[in-house]
């Protein structure tokens, strides 16, 4: 019924993981990574990611030759490990993805080289990070869309639809086992500054289950503020946002979700193993509830892939269990050595590389 979109149809305002101007540009004009990099936009993100971490530095008084003593001192082999972790969930992430897709009737050809095979979709999803990881507003979002609308001649709105229902998985269960690591954690006497992270967490769901709903029972009301000519996007986009939820897929999509979720905290337990010091004594729940913690903090529109923010806000996190400053900053940067890191690098090879981008 709506699987059938024009070449270079408007796109509408839509309450999607990415602002619906920048959903238009990638749609219509594609993605280039040299305009992307050189556009004011992302140079004022990348100058606010500066002066973020250098006001934490200052402001936690770190000593950068201790904290730097702490990250040579890391096993190799377990940084590894960690690194094996964070990308086993990608796998996962496209396995779901591909149920979504499915299920809000996108056609799927299978196959090896069919362009939603699950090594494609995992290039996409790469390649996508890899775009929120250089330029703000999660913009890999509408390019992961475009990619689908490119290599599988589908509708940009039906792809971007699947990727709006995938972000509402991720932050019910990412704010699910937050709580659940909180509670396990803490117990009912919260520090003070973990109420910052749980209510910028319900803030995020409360206003995705309300764009939902809104889809889903104010429908007409919607449409009629808006123009003519996006009536057909947000058909598409409404239609395969909320088609992409079953009752008969609902239990794996929260299985896959978990299993997701439970590896980003065991990537962060890994890299606290490798440095191996004493005074990073945390039990497992602690470090899902950081890991979880600084994976939030990247749904921030402000710098790309939440740089500085992430490094400043984790830092600060893991005081909390009496952890110092300098080697809380080793913990965060060896972490986001592998989250963010080596996305940079892997996804710009990728990026050169690859046939699909």
């Amino acid at each position: 019924m709506f699987m059938d979109e024009t070449e270079g149809q408007l796109t509408g305002d839509v309450d999607a993981p990415v602002g619906s101007a920048d959903a238009v540009e990638v749609e219509r004009g594609g993605f280039s990574l040299w305009q992307r990099l050189r556009s004011p936009r992302t140079l004022i993100s990348f100058g606010l990611a500066f002066a973020i971490v250098v006001f934490a530095f200052r402001g936690l008084n770190i000593d950068v030759a201790q904290t730097w003593q702490y990250m040579r001192g890391a096993n190799p082999w377990l940084m590894l490990m960690g690194m094996a972790v964070f990308y086993s969930t990608f796998p996962l992430r496209a396995l779901r993805w591909r149920m979504l897709l499915r299920n809000a009737d996108v056609p799927i050809h299978e196959g090896r080289q069919s362009w939603a095979s699950l090594p494609a979709l995992m290039e996409y999803l790469y390649l996508s990070w890899f775009a929120n990881c250089i330029v703000p507003a999660k913009l890999g979002d509408a390019y992961r869309a475009y990619l689908l609308k490119h290599n599988g001649k589908v509708s940009f709105s039906s792809a971007f639809g699947t990727i709006f229902a995938e972000r509402l998985l991720d932050m019910i269960g990412l704010f699910a086992m937050l709580l659940i690591s909180g509670w396990i954690t803490f117990g009912a006497h919260m520090p003070d500054g973990t109420q910052i992270v749980f209510g910028f967490g319900a803030l995020l769901v409360v206003a995705i289950l309300a764009g939902l709903a809104g889809m889903r029972w104010l429908s007409p009301l919607i449409r009629r503020f808006m123009p003519a000519r996006l009536h057909d996007f947000y058909a598409r986009f409404e239609y395969a946002a909320l088609r992409s939820f079953s009752p008969a897929i609902l239990p794996r999509l929260i299985l896959l979700t978990g299993a997701v979720w439970m590896l980003e905290g065991t990537r962060l337990y890994f890299v606290i193993l490798a440095l191996g010091h004493e005074g990073l004594h945390i039990g497992l729940p602690a470090v899902i509830f950081v890991a979880l913690a600084s994976s939030l903090l990247t749904a921030l529109p402000i710098t790309p892939g939440g740089l500085g923010v992430v490094e400043s806000t984790i830092t600060v996190v893991l005081t909390f269990f009496g952890v110092g400053t300098g080697l809380g900053v080793a913990v965060t940067l060896l972490d986001r050595l592998i989250n963010f890191w080596s996305i940079v690098v892997g996804g710009f090879i990728v990026y050169l590389v690859s046939r699909r981008k």
